[in-house]
């Protein structure tokens, strides 16, 4: 039901127009430190090439340049015992734009040390990931070809990640499980943030996220840093921007997708908080009122806010959420003799729901360190329902099917950082999720006799974590990052300590090494430990499984052709233990495979995995108005269960090319209009199955796959 709608991502075209109280064409932001988030004052802010605009940091580390035309700028940063600042800007009609530039420190404060000004999108945002992480703009996600500011499509144009449907924004990275990639935001994790999702799942049809809601955020495939757990393949790290606190603003954006309304701006003039809210609403559903019939009802919508209260004294606190709401519905009863049916009717409908709602409080209690605490609730459901019926000469076919799944959560977590000394700071934190859930499958093969319940039952449990990790700069050629993460669950006392090791080797300004290690679990899906019931009907007791666990290494090489452009190879190696994998009559089945939803039968932690690659980037940021990335990637994916050799996963893909480009030209008077190409080119390895058995399946009647010739 999902492909119903992929069509129009294809047409996506937005017009977006901009209403404000006073026009004006000026940058304000903030400069702090990258560690202590602490502010950086008199550091000098200039644009390249604009004559008289420039500035320093005022006492609390604001500034603001005036005066500057339409159009991309560079906007560099300078200060003594920092490294040189510099990244593109964009500066569009009517939309003041308030950046905040993070500074990372140089170890040599005997004088201001001359090195090549670096784009911020060539690191990430988190100061202690080396490898397989990179930082993506707001820019990218809504200029991207394909990618209809969408973080999980625009993911799909790096090197290691793969669709899984044309349909919808599932994705594979590096040859893992897309049920293996966390999504967090503002600091906890979160439900998938996706329209039309499935239960269990990691992507949908249409992400729930604005893109003019998010600040710049981290993307990792591998190799994770200390703080994150409970995740195998990758990490969306997202963050919300701060509303404008000295001007109101109101942008509608209006498109095939849907129809946008965003506010932003201060409580009062004397008062530095603001407020950023934004609500979509379907196109499809108007135009499914006007009578275009788009293979049912397809209807959703979304709100997304963060307000921002900062304190003379008690630090900053601020509220976040965000909503989703989606469905489609379909009724189709025909009394026809096409395909030879006398009579058929198709009753269905899909509802898939999120939310998330949270507070957040940062305080620096000393100096050199800062305190972060979020509380949130989170909520997950979806709803399917089908009634089908046709109605041949000779036989007839009925099928009816109802399934609800529920999940909750109640989060607190808290993180410090702490800046030891130029060269070392630390970062703990802890966090723990109240768990619960419900699920109910009934299936009915008569419409005369009672449903066959498949899975019935609901549970509570809670996961806690806790991570320190160490960063050391020895000096201005090497730095490196360790770290432990623990999990324990509640519910089987299921216990993981996690060491994470980095370590990056600068040969010159232009080349750096790194490597980096990494112990990572994950939790199944909270249904599968809980007794259920089995096709036929007997009790399952999973309550006593282990978390997925896999070992992670990467080798990675960058190389700095100038400022803007770059050329990255990294060499990885993830080996997968304690996977879920089926025994009797499901003994081929692993959990590595599985898309969505979950396994209602009996597992033991006895199966095993492997994903090997290389991946090659070559990528030029925008830069005169041209942007491009080149990736390729040769990769091999394997799993094993307790009865079966190595084969290849659902996912081994085996390889991957793809090419995202995009120029822009810039006319008018002014320089005010822009005319952008954007293009994206793809060719992958096709995903694997398991062939149907059609004498078995004629004999059974029922589908029976041929597991001789799995995948």
């Amino acid at each position: 039901m999902i492909k119903s709608i992929s069509f129009i991502l294809t047409l996506l075209y937005s017009i977006t127009v901009f209403c404000q109280e006073n026009y004006t064409y000026s940058i304000r932001g903030i400069v702090i430190d990258g560690i202590t988030q602490s502010p950086v004052i008199g550091a000098p802010v200039y644009i390249t090439n604009a004559e008289n605009n420039g500035t320093v940091t005022n006492d609390v580390g604001e500034f603001q340049l005036q005066n500057l035309p339409i159009g991309r700028h560079v906007i560099n940063v300078t200060y003594l015992g920092y490294k040189n600042y510099s990244s593109t800007i964009e500066i569009k009609s009517g939309k003041e734009l308030v950046l905040t530039i993070t500074l990372a420190e140089d170890i040599n404060t005997l004088g201001e040390v001359v090195v090549s000004a670096q784009n911020e999108k060539s690191r990430s945002n988190n100061t202690m990931a080396y490898a397989s992480t990179r930082t993506f703009s707001v820019e990218e996600s809504s200029k991207f070809a394909a990618a209809v500011d969408d973080p999980a499509r625009m993911a799909m144009s790096y090197a290691g990640v793969v669709s899984t449907d044309d349909g919808n924004n599932t994705i594979s990275i590096r040859g893992n499980s897309p049920s293996g990639v966390l999504w967090r935001l503002e600091g906890v994790d979160i439900p998938n943030p996706n329209h039309y999702a499935q239960p269990s799942s990691s992507g949908g049809g249409i992400s729930v996220l604005s893109a003019q809601m998010l600040s710049n955020s981290d993307f990792s495939t591998g190799a994770f840093a200390a703080e994150y757990g409970n995740a195998l393949s990758g990490v969306f790290d997202l963050k919300f921007r701060n509303g404008n606190n000295k001007t109101s603003e109101f942008t509608l954006k209006a498109g095939v997708l849907g129809l946008e309304a965003a506010v932003e701006g201060p409580f009062s003039k004397n008062y530095n908080g603001s407020y950023l809210i934004n609500y979509r609403y379907s196109t499809l559903t108007i135009l499914d009122k006007m009578g275009i019939d788009l293979m049912g009802e397809l209807n959703f919508s979304d709100l997304n806010y963060h307000i921002n209260l900062p304190t003379k004294k008690l630090g900053t606190f601020s509220l976040f959420g965000m909503h989703g709401w989606s469905s489609q519905r379909g009724n189709e009863t025909l009394d026809t003799t096409e395909m030879d049916a006398i009579f058929h009717r198709n009753n269905y409908e899909f509802i898939s729901n999120m939310s998330v709602d949270g507070i957040k409080h940062t305080i620096n209690p000393w100096k050199n360190g800062y305190l972060k605490t979020t509380i949130a609730y989170t909520k997950s459901k979806n709803f399917i329902t089908q009634d089908e019926k046709t109605i041949y000469e000779n036989s007839s076919f009925f099928n009816k099917y109802n399934s609800l799944s529920e999940n909750n959560k109640i989060t607190i977590a808290t993180t410090y950082t702490h800046k030891l000394s130029s060269m070392m700071s630390i970062r703990s934190g802890l966090m723990n999720d109240i768990l619960s859930y419900e699920v109910n499958e009934d299936l009915y093969n008569d419409e005369n006799s009672p449903a066959l319940n498949l899975l019935n039952s609901d549970g509570t449990s809670s996961l806690f974590q806790a991570y320190s990790q160490l960063q050391f700069l020895f000096n201005e050629k090497w730095k490196s990052n360790v770290g432990m993460h623990y999990s324990a669950f509640r519910l089987n006392s299921t216990k993981a300590f996690e060491p994470r090791l980095n370590i990056n080797y600068s040969i010159n300004r232009k080349t750096e090494v790194s490597l980096s290690y990494g112990l990572h679990s994950q939790l199944l899906p909270l249904p599968v430990y809980f007794v259920a019931k089995d096709n036929e009907s007997h009790l399952v007791n999973n309550r006593d499984l282990g978390m997925n666990k896999a070992h992670h290494i990467v080798l990675s090489h960058q190389y700095e052709l100038n400022s803007y452009t770059r050329f990255k190879t990294e060499i990885y190696h993830q080996q997968l233990f304690d996977i879920p994998v089926g025994n009797d009559e499901n003994e081929n089945y692993s959990i590595i495979n599985q898309q969505f939803n979950y396994p209602t039968f009996a597992l033991t932690n006895d199966g095993k995995g492997r994903n090997t690659g290389i991946e090659t980037t070559f990528e030029r940021f925008m830069h005169n108005n041209l942007y491009y990335i080149f990736t390729a990637s040769l990769s091999d994916s394997k799993y094993k269960t307790a009865a079966s050799k190595w084969i290849d996963s659902r996912y081994n893909t085996r390889y991957s090319f793809i090419a995202t480009i995009g120029k822009e030209w810039v006319k008018g008077k002014n320089n005010q209009n822009i005319f952008g190409i954007n293009v994206k080119s793809i060719l992958v390895g096709g995903q694997r199955y398991t062939p149907i058995d059609v004498e078995a399946s004629k004999l059974e009647e029922k589908e029976v796959l041929d597991e001789s010739l799995a995948f």
